[in-house]
């Protein structure tokens, strides 16, 4: 009876142990945000098509202005 005891009162400790661990820290707010503020994260497939979109036509652009010189 006694090592029954020991046993579920050892198993009870690890749980309750393992469960507040796993409780994440709070998160610190980020210095500088890196992202557009009238980005929205809804629209964050939208704004990273756009995003790519505006790269390739820089990229046009300036391959077109190497070509011309």
């Amino acid at each position: 009876m006694k090592t029954f005891i020991v046993l579920a009162l050892t198993v009870t400790a690890l749980f309750v142990w393992q469960r507040n661990s796993d409780q994440p820290a709070p998160a610190k707010a980020p210095a500088m945000r890196t992202a557009p503020a009238q980005t929205k994260e809804v629209n964050w497939p939208k704004n990273s098509l756009d995003q790519a979109r505006r790269v390739v036509d820089q990229v046009r652009t300036l391959r077109e202005q190497n070509e011309q010189r």
